[in-house]
């Protein structure tokens, strides 16, 4: 097997963390050119990294080789998020994602219809009324809005307080999440991110379990008859977190804002796309702009991916944006052709 091409350099001075985040698709494209494929390492977070932009290694990293890796999230996020399907491996995984798929089936899905429509037809009229709408937060507030109707069955026109307060609380969580994680205080001064968080955690867990208390709410009472309580609650604090919104949030944004290359498709009668042409565009924007940078793993054994040999203990960082744009997969990558997912 053929070593994965690039160098991680030494610890801390040939780390480049800052470049990747300073800008991924420039970082992604420049390190591409540079060892001429689409895998390549670098030393990343500090630890040596074997970076992953091709389709094809993509998926064999999260099927075929799946049993080779743990997921990498653990020690940057189980303190803010705790035990969930975030943190799992191997069986526990598959048990965990078969309760949960219970929950989003069609059938589940169309249960929750009314309240899903509500919250839409909210939105867009409140962005057709003539004055200029910021769309991203427009569209996070809603999403944030709507995963506390869905997961957590508490809605602004019944309980405005205690909404205002899980939104503040799930936003200074997600802060801890995307800050170094020191936790420190000094009284009557500062906290860090990372402390404000975990205190936002444990006053967001609180108000999960008195929720849970007195509350019948369709999707939670299911919750707890697949996993029980404690895990239920772990599984809720992940459903109602800014992660959630800022994902959904993302994806509609782009949709609006690609409109200009979709918008000449022909529509119904009714004013509205085709559920076929709908499903092929959403489809096409996941392509062209990803919500996630992409995913992380740890191998737990030397193996081979892509055709190169990955040592043992190492990371690797699935790219899905580059992924996406993979030529090997993808005819002309980018561009936006919604007609591709008809075939």
């Amino acid at each position: 097997m053929a070593a994965v091409p690039g160098q991680c350099g030494y610890a801390v001075l040939g780390d480049k963390s800052v470049d990747f985040y300073r800008n991924t698709t420039e970082f992604v494209e420049r390190q591409i050119r540079c060892s001429g494929g689409r895998i390549f390492q670098a030393r990343f977070l500090n630890k040596p990294t074997v970076f992953i932009a091709s389709n094809a290694a993509v998926h064999e990293l999260l099927y075929e080789k799946s049993h080779n890796f743990t997921m990498g999230y653990k020690d940057f996020f189980h303190q803010i998020y705790g035990d969930n399907l975030l943190f799992a491996n191997g069986q526990e995984a598959i048990d965990l994602r078969k309760s949960l798929h219970i929950l989003f089936t069609k059938q589940s899905t169309m249960m929750r219809e009314v309240l899903i429509n509500k919250y839409a037809d909210e939105t867009v009229n409140s962005m057709i009324s003539g004055s200029a709408v910021a769309v991203y937060q427009h569209f996070k507030m809603t999403m944030m809005q709507l995963c506390l109707a869905l997961f957590l069955d508490v809605e602004s026109e019944h309980s405005s307080l205690l909404v205002e307060q899980l939104i503040h609380l799930t936003t200074v969580h997600w802060h801890g999440i995307i800050s170094v994680p020191l936790c420190f205080r000094v009284p009557f001064l500062a906290a860090s991110s990372y402390s404000k968080a975990l205190k936002a955690k444990e006053e967001l867990l609180q108000i999960i379990a008195e929720e849970l208390s007195t509350s019948n709410g369709s999707f939670h009472t299911q919750l707890l008859q697949q996993l029980g309580y404690r895990e239920t609650v772990q599984h809720l604090l992940l459903f109602i977190s800014a992660l959630v919104p800022k994902a959904l949030a993302s994806i509609l944004t782009s949709f609006v804002c690609s409109s200009h290359l979709w918008g000449h498709l022909p529509l119904m009668k009714n004013g509205e796309l085709d559920s076929a042409s709908l499903e092929c565009i959403l489809l096409e924007v996941l392509r062209m702009w990803p919500p996630f940078i992409g995913g992380r793993r740890i191998a737990t054994e030397a193996c081979e991916l892509g055709g190169f040999h990955i040592p043992k203990n190492y990371s690797v960082i699935y790219l899905a944006e580059a992924a996406h744009r993979d030529p090997d997969a993808f005819a002309n990558p980018d561009q936006f052709d919604p007609s591709r997912w008809r075939s």
